[in-house]
């Protein structure tokens, strides 16, 4: 992004950097307040971005503020437990804790044979190769971008479609700790429903599921 401006640049082309007023709580909700208040996202990211990250031109607010909220919510990492150091004592964890929480991702699905996002041979690595005119993998969930060319989405979507794929030996796991009522919570990002098929019931899809996808003409439900 090229921005002129008094007073120096700090590898943005911005103005000198100086300490952001963070949010206390939620990032989410703190910068769309930012939004109301009618602030730039630009003008947050110099002071948060190292001085030597530069992004590229180009990039709508919408995906400035996304930028912004990632940084954001990105905690700081917990400290170790000092006295569990070996696979024996994590199981003696889940032998004595009654209030798990779980969160899941991509990985866990992998032995299904749901592709994962990220690897060298993974959804968006592929969608590079099929669809060279997508501006970046995260487009092919971008409603704008839907609207002008569904075919990365459905294609993607038709690969990992509920009914083709069995619960994982983790997805089983899980749910054999909800039956022990070990279980909190189970957070999942992701859509595939396994979950769902698994019987799992305290969960959280945090990224929705194709169980609600619905038609975004007719608005009716596809499964």
């Amino acid at each position: 992004c090229k921005t002129e401006c008094n007073g120096g640049s700090n590898g943005l082309g911005s103005p000198p950097r100086s300490a952001p007023t963070l949010p206390i709580v939620n990032p989410v909700v703190w910068a769309h307040e930012q939004i109301d208040n009618g602030i730039s996202p630009m003008s947050v990211l110099v002071n948060i971005l190292p001085p030597n990250v530069a992004l590229p031109e180009g990039l709508s607010d919408l995906t400035l503020w996304r930028i912004v909220i990632e940084i954001l919510s990105d905690m700081p990492k917990r400290t170790k437990l000092p006295h569990i150091n070996t696979l024996h004592d994590v199981i003696s964890l889940f032998k004595s804790c009654r209030n798990i929480v779980v969160v899941s991702g991509a990985g866990i699905s992998v032995s299904c044979g749901i592709p994962d996002f990220r690897s060298k041979d993974g959804v968006y690595a592929r969608l590079a190769v099929d669809y060279p005119d997508l501006p970046n993998p995260q487009a092919m969930f971008d409603i704008q971008y839907f609207s002008l060319n569904p075919k990365p989405f459905f294609k993607f979507a038709s690969e990992i479609w509920p009914g083709q794929f069995s619960p994982s030996p983790s997805h089983q796991f899980i749910k054999q700790m909800e039956d022990r009522q070990c279980l909190l919570r189970n957070y999942t990002q992701n859509i595939d429903t396994l979950e769902k098929v698994c019987g799992i019931r305290n969960v959280i899809q945090c990224h929705g599921s194709f169980s609600t996808a619905t038609c975004d003409s007719a608005l009716i439900p596809l499964l």
